[in-house]
This record gives structure tokens, sequence and C-alpha cells, in this order.
């Protein structure tokens, strides 16, 4: 090694340093705050530093070992550190609380909303009634959980895990658990990447997830349950498993009944035995939805009618960048096609192979045309970025947070700067020489 390279590599020793130290300062110093204008801030100041970090890592060329330490440590710390604060942006995780609680105590999920005088009983005041607690009022009460007057949009894998975390902490520490939880998830989803990754002489690229703020703010602190339908997602890509269609269809079954939008991993695993991937998945869904339905009956849709109409998925509106090119109803049926055509080149021009190359371009795509405005919703694509090395979506990974996090008539145009950021970074990407091979320290999975 030469001394101009050695002196470049302790330069990028220390920058990673530093930007990890100003994550971490960054974190505490904001994460406490409940102002939406100190949110949007962290956020900035985290999305910079994920992506400094990132390719600082990857410039140091260190070894597996050392990335493992320095990925899942940095992760570890500016989790820890997300989770010593309340949810900052959202109350989703009141419902998930609530949810866990009802069906302990015996009762399906989706009989009873939570203002319902039936579940009177199950009240207490760290949900409801008490001061700090009152967020949302029903007729007969208030309480912290969101939505309290219609019933749960959660699906059955969700709502087994709300009950799970809740019996393990024995129905204590409030919020507390739900964010371990994450916190924990997300530790495995690393650790798995970093696995995959190593195998390919890339184990940094499990930075992408630990890093990224939007696994930090919104799975870890805001407790948001996508961490186990991208845990289900990475298992059926990143392992062994990849290669037997029925076990990778079940792991995405499992995923979409999580959290619906997984569906959208599904296409590029069917390029082997598309019968078998789908019925696979089918099978779980099936398999988790009969004990509610023999229970509740067609009550088991829950609130997702309403919770579609209410993002304005059923007027058009919510599918912001189509919108602009064609009037409603037909940007919603433009939007269907285009995400059902880039899935079905999925299903039969994807390398099965490497299923993540197609999936990313799928759930990136997707996400563009239906323009979700939650943060959470990009997580399956921080996670197929890390794998498939598409750099082109990273500022879709953040963007839905700065949506979110802004007037609702502006998410448009964060979406539309992320379509426009995408597009360009594929140009120069396709543009950029191609680098050396990278050598593996361990054999690659046979296709």
């Amino acid at each position: 090694m030469t001394a101009r390279r050695a002196g470049q590599l302790g330069w990028s020793a220390a920058a990673l340093r530093v930007v990890i130290a100003v994550d971490l300062v960054a974190y505490t110093v904001f994460i406490r705050s409940q102002n939406l204008g100190t949110a949007r801030l962290l956020e900035a100041i985290s999305s910079v530093c994920w992506v400094a970090g990132v390719v600082l890592l990857a410039r140091l060329q260190l070894a597996r070992r050392l990335v493992a330490v320095i990925v899942l440590g940095g992760g570890l710390l500016l989790g820890l550190v997300a989770l010593t604060a309340a949810p900052s942006t959202s109350t989703d995780e009141a419902r998930y609380i609530w949810d866990g609680k009802v069906q302990l105590a015996g009762v399906d999920p989706y009989r009873y909303t939570p203002a319902s005088p039936a579940l009177i009983r199950l009240r207490d005041p760290s949900l409801f009634g008490a001061p700090d607690h009152c967020h949302y009022h029903f007729p007969g009460g208030c309480t912290s959980i969101n939505r309290p007057t219609v019933h749960t949009v959660y699906p059955p894998v969700a709502e087994g895990a709300f009950t799970a975390v809740r019996a393990v902490s024995f129905g204590r520490g409030g919020r507390l658990p739900m964010q371990v939880a994450a916190l924990l998830g997300s530790l495995v989803i690393g650790w798995l990447l970093l696995r995959w990754g190593g195998a390919r002489g890339r184990p940094w690229i499990a930075a992408v997830w630990m890093w990224c703020p939007t696994v930090l703010t919104e799975l870890v602190n805001n407790a948001h349950i996508d961490w186990l339908g991208v845990l289900l997602i990475v298992l059926a890509y990143a392992t062994p498993l990849v290669r037997r269609p029925g076990w990778a269809g079940a792991l995405v079954g499992a995923a979409v009944v999580t959290k619906l939008y997984p569906v959208l991993a599904l296409p590029s695993l069917m390029r082997r035995r598309p019968v078998l991937t789908v019925a696979s998945a089918l099978a779980v869904v099936v398999l988790v939805y009969v004990p509610h339905v023999i229970a509740v009956g067609s009550a088991v849709i829950g609130y997702l009618p309403g919770y579609l109409q209410e993002e304005n998925y059923s007027s058009g509106s919510g599918l912001r960048l189509i919108g602009l090119l064609v009037p409603h109803p037909y940007d919603t049926a433009l939007g269907v096609v285009i995400v059902g055509a880039v899935g079905v080149w999925a299903w039969l021009r994807g390398d099965p192979a490497a299923p993540e190359r197609s999936a990313v371009l799928v759930v990136g795509v997707a996400l563009l045309a239906f323009t979700p405005n939650y943060g959470w919703y990009m997580a399956p694509l921080v996670a197929l970025v890390a794998m498939s090395g598409a750099w082109e979506w990273v500022p879709l990974c953040v963007i839905g947070t700065f949506a979110y996090l802004g007037a609702d008539s502006d998410a448009r145009w964060w979406f539309l700067a992320a379509a426009v950021s995408t597009v360009v970074l594929a140009v120069v990407r396709r543009r950029l020489p191609a680098g050396p091979p990278r050598r593996s320290s361990r054999r690659a999975p046979p296709p």
C-alpha cells in the first residue's frame, strides 16, 4: 500500500468516526422533541450522515469482522438513543399495545373498536383518560389510540406480533417493549444482510439498513411493525430459502399479512416455479385469516376500506405524481397498470438467482406510483437497495418521512424530487465505468 493510499484511508476512517458521532449527537439532542421542524432537521442531518457513512465505510474496505462491529455497533448505539424517547411523530404504537391487550384477554381484535363499551373493563390510564393520554376523543372518553371509533386495520401476523410482544413484556413498559422489539428485529435484519453481503465481498451493505434514518426513526423510535415485514422479505431473499420457491413464497405470504404492501416482493420470486410460490403465499394468508373469519366473519377487513378512502386513493388524489398527468379515475387505472406491468416483467424477465435486482424496481415504481407519504412504507426499499446496489433509489428511501413531516400539499413535490433524482442517478450510474470485480471470501450460492 502506498503512503498516499494509506493517508486517504486514514482520512476516511477519521471522517467516518465524525459522521457517526454527529449522527449520535443529532439523535440525542433532537429525538425527544415533538416539534415537526425539529423532526425535519433531524431527518436531514441523519440522511446526510447515512449516505456519507455508507460511502466512507465502503471506501475503507475493512475486514468483515471489523465491518460487523462498526455496522452493528453503530446501529445499536443509534437505536438505543432512538428508543430512549417516546415515539416522536406517530401514535400507532398505542393501537399495537391495545390490540395485544385485547387478544390476551381472549377477544378477537377485529370484533370491537377501542371506543366500544364492551371493552371498558380493559381500559387503563396508560391508554385512556389520563391527561397525557387524551389525544383522541370519542363519545364517553378519550384515548391515545388514533382512530378509536374504527376497527383495527392490521393483518393477523401483525396482530400476533403485538400479542407476543405484550406477553413477553408481561403487559408492562408501555411503548418501550414495542420499540425494543423493533430494534432487535432491525439488528437481525442487519445481521442477515451482513452475512449475505459478506459472501459477496460487500459486508458494508448492512450499513445501508442499520444506519438509515427510516429504520432509526420510523421503525425503532416510532415502533412501526413494518420491521417484521422486512425481516420476512429478507429471510426469503437473503438466505438459501430463496432457492426453495415454497418456503420463499410462504415467507412473503407472511409478510403480506403483516403489512399488505410486501406483496410487491412476490413477482420477483416467481420465475422458477410460479404456481408453487403463489400457492404457498396464499396458503399462509388463508391459514392465518381462517380463525378470525370463523370468529367475526367479514369484520376481519377492519378499517382497510376506510383507510384507503382516508388516504384519498378512492378519489385518486393519493396518486400525487400520476395525478399530474391524467385525471381521476384514469390515474388510479394507470397506476395499477404501471405497477402490474413492472410486476409481470419481474416475473418473466427477472434473474431468479438475484431476485432483489428486479424487486427493487417493482417496489420503487410502486412507491412512486402510489406516493404514500409515510416513511415507514419505504422500509422494504431500504433493504432491497442494500442487496441490489441500486443506489439511484436512495432518495426515495427517506422521502416518505419528509413528505409526512411537511404539509400534505407539499408531498407531491417531495415525491417529484425523488423521482427526478432517481432518474438522474440512474443515468449517471449507467455512464460510470464499471469497477474491478470484487472477490468474495466465500463461494456465492449457486443459482
